[in-house]
């Protein structure tokens, strides 16, 4: 009976011992996931201007089917951006208003800027606050050395039921997202060629809409609150 006893208490303290393992920060070379976050963080802030090319890929679980769409982004300290998409569709923030055209549509929507439509650098600060990391681990991607750290929300009944992220070792650029829903949806995007601290032309910022054009505009009706 007491060796069952010391038996069972043995596998208790085992049990125990593995689940405070496995629930601490997992480490990748002396460093967690919220660093490589924090350390990312602190390299954007010192980004004046930033550009790179991206790809969009989305995945309908429920129809086995996948849709891509490339692009380029360039944002200029404090509020200024541009998104260009390849089919044509653009959308330009001048820091008072956010223009979003849909070629399409031939429609372009103004609305007052007032932050709502985020840069990469408050987009990453949002990863940091609402989800919580929970892995981490040195991998290559596209033959570039870098961390990848697996993320879950900290917030109940989130749509997104992990987050990955993959970080370049060397430039801590953000080189990958990829968000997994919980009805297994799955959305990436995917940065390269990164340029930082570049001039920037002013007329990228600045948008005329083309001749024949709906113009919809929001800045003084109040749609765009």
């Amino acid at each position: 009976m007491g060796k069952r006893r010391k038996m069972s208490c043995k596998s208790v303290l085992s049990a125990a011992l593995a689940l405070l393992i496995f629930s601490l920060p997992y480490r990748a070379e002396g460093i967690t996931g919220a660093e490589v976050i924090e350390k990312v963080q602190e390299k954007l802030a010192e980004y004046k201007t930033f550009s790179a090319r991206f790809e969009k890929q989305f995945y309908w679980a429920i129809l086995d089917k996948r849709r891509s769409r490339q692009g380029r982004i360039y944002m200029h300290r404090p509020a200024r951006f541009r998104v260009e998409v390849e089919d044509g569709d653009l959308v330009v923030a001048d820091g008072q208003a956010i223009w979003a055209y849909v070629k399409k549509n031939v429609q372009v929507v103004v609305s007052p800027y007032r932050g709502e439509l985020k840069t990469p650098w408050e987009v990453l600060f949002d990863y940091a606050e609402s989800y919580a990391p929970i892995a981490i681990e040195e991998v290559k991607l596209d033959g570039r050395s870098c961390y990848l750290v697996s993320l879950e929300p900290e917030i109940a009944n989130s749509r997104i039921a992990q987050m990955k992220i993959w970080v370049d070792r060397k430039r801590w650029f953000l080189l990958k997202v990829e968000q997994l829903e919980t009805n297994d949806n799955v959305t990436t995007y995917i940065l390269k060629d990164h340029k930082t601290n570049k001039k920037l032309e002013e007329a990228l910022f600045r948008f005329t809409p083309p001749e024949g054009v709906e113009v919809i505009d929001r800045r003084d009706s109040g749609l765009g609150e």
